[in-house]
């Protein structure tokens, strides 16, 4: 999916945040915004939008001289995530079909997002996610391809949303699949890392593998970064659950079926995917 002028706004809403994160001095802020600006004027709108954002957050920490604005609330949003597994888990084993609550769960764990100006009460979304309806289709495949399979890609969005994904791929564990699991190859945004996977000990159960080939990091994994072992991955394993937008963006193109996992945060999504913000979405590519 290629990023349009209407993205532009929101990468500088993004830079606008994350020098807030860091400074309170004005001078700073606007020195982010500027080399921001600058870097946007004469950006190609026909890459990913996660492509784009790459480059905008490389000048951001460069600006700042930080590495992770967002290590503060990816930490709290890990913690948030974790007080909630319990709930979460709970909610699975007292449905009559596990792997489609899971799924439900997973989705609603997309909201745990800086990466949007898009906002939502997760608490609230989890409740919701239990009524909402999966695309029939989508998710009869889905459930047909993992029963089948034997080896599962899972590759991973945000910091706390990967506790909504540990339920579904302890499902799928629970199942006797086999489980790798891609995490960014550094910090971009609130994005997971291998520090991320491994506070919520999703290494117990997933091989766990950085799946960008070179720095920096976008907030989407895109085939021509690619790491060696996720390019591997990619095409030996039988089943690609993709989480979160900025995957969705970088991948919605591929030549392999993959199943996207995502809450639709921004319209530009919403009219590629062919769905309403605020939407649950399944949808399988290929």
């Amino acid at each position: 999916m290629k990023a349009y002028l209407d993205c532009v706004p929101c990468f500088l809403s993004q830079a606008l945040e994350a020098a807030r994160m860091v400074t309170d001095d004005y001078n700073k802020e606007r020195e982010v915004l500027l080399r921001v600006m600058d870097f946007l004027r004469n950006a190609d709108l026909n890459r990913t939008p996660p492509e784009i954002s790459r480059e905008v957050h490389r000048i951001i920490r460069e600006s700042l001289d930080v590495d992770d604005p967002y290590r503060k609330v990816k930490m709290e949003s890990n913690v948030f995530g974790r007080k909630l597994y319990p709930k979460l888990l709970e909610k699975v084993r007292e449905s009559n079909d596990p792997l489609l609550t899971a799924v439900k769960l997973a989705i609603a764990g997309n909201a745990i997002d800086f990466g949007t100006m898009q906002r939502y009460d997760v608490s609230k979304l989890i409740d919701k996610a239990l009524g909402v309806e999966i695309d029939e289709e989508s998710y009869r495949k889905f459930r047909e391809d993992v029963l089948k399979g034997k080896r599962i890609l899972y590759l991973l969005d945000n910091a706390g949303e990967i506790f909504f994904d540990r339920i579904l791929m302890e499902e799928l564990y629970r199942e006797g699949k086999e489980i790798v699991c891609a995490v960014r190859r550094e910090a971009i945004i609130n994005d997971a890392t291998l520090e991320d996977a491994k506070f919520a000990e999703i290494d117990k159960i997933a091989k766990v593998i950085e799946g960008e080939k070179l720095a920096p990091s976008a907030p989407g994994f895109f085939v021509e970064n690619f790491s060696p072992e996720l390019r591997e991955e990619f095409g030996r394993c039988d089943v690609v659950i993709s989480k979160g937008q900025g995957n969705y963006e970088a991948l919605s193109n591929v030549e392999r079926r993959v199943y996207f996992l995502l809450l639709v945060k921004c319209k530009l999504v919403a009219r590629d995917i062919g769905r309403e913000v605020g939407d649950f979405v399944m949808k399988v590519i290929n």
